[in-house]
């Protein structure tokens, strides 16, 4: 019933049976941007996995109540926890990084600091705004778990973790060839800005154990790398692959 039910999300975990107001902000999307109106059917996610049918019972401009129904049947979250390190980058492009990212499964983002960081680090509002593009994009997407987002610094990899700081050079391997080992459950991705990270910062990553990968011979936009790496991980290990590869 997702592929056609309106979504809307909802604070804390309900149950079938429950009466729920919206808060302000999807009362106004459900009311004014959507125009449900009462017994309209929609579904209800409470971004920590869980779904559910439901129904508006009272519907103003200020103010959407909901009656939940019944749990969604079905897993739309990939196996693979995919984490995406994203370089400071001007807003326009994080933006579109965090949606499409978002989109494709990416399940934390984490904001770096860089030596050719385009931007400073974002201000509350600025991340309050970005936390806002990662729902909205989880709702056109019908995900259920809203990815954590985050800033600071790259971190050592913890052991089970594969984590791959993607480069651009003749003597880098392929992330296929990274992809071609054991599956991992789960995945980090360090994306530089534009002109990628510089040597000293490889040499601290790499020492930290992230191993360097080339996404092939073109060279793509900081905002177009992470998530196509993001999918490639996914296809060969997660959910947009071979069934094979999710067992």
């Amino acid at each position: 019933m997702t592929d056609t039910l309106r979504r809307a999300f909802v604070s804390g975990t309900p149950k079938e049976g429950d009466h729920l107001d919206l808060d302000p902000d999807e009362s106004h999307h459900v009311a004014r941007v959507l125009r449900l109106k009462v017994r309209d059917a929609l579904a209800v996610f409470d971004g920590k996995g869980g779904e559910w049918e439901a129904t508006i019972e009272a519907a103003t401009r200020e103010r959407v109540s909901v009656v939940v129904g019944r749990p969604v049947p079905g897993a739309v979250e990939p196996a693979v926890r995919v984490v995406l390190h994203q370089a400071l980058v001007r807003p326009e492009k994080l933006e579109w990084v965090l949606q499409k990212g978002t989109e494709v499964g990416v399940a934390a983002f984490r904001l770096v600091p860089s030596d050719r960081a385009e931007a400073p680090p974002p201000s509350p509002a600025r991340l309050a705004r970005y936390a806002r593009i990662v729902m909205e994009a989880c709702k056109q997407s019908g995900r259920r778990r809203l990815p954590a987002l985050s800033s600071g610094a790259l971190d050592a990899p913890p052991a089970g973790v594969v984590a791959i700081v993607l480069g651009h050079a003749p003597e880098v391997a392929s992330i296929g060839t990274v992809l071609a080992g054991p599956r991992a459950e789960d995945v980090w991705l360090a994306v530089g800005p534009e002109g990628g990270f510089s040597e000293s910062e490889l040499d601290v990553l790499i020492r930290a154990g992230w191993r360097c990968a080339s996404l092939g011979p073109r060279v793509l936009r900081t905002e177009t790398a992470g998530v196509v790496a993001a999918a490639l991980v996914l296809h060969a290990w997660g959910d947009l692959g071979p069934k094979a590869a999710r067992s």
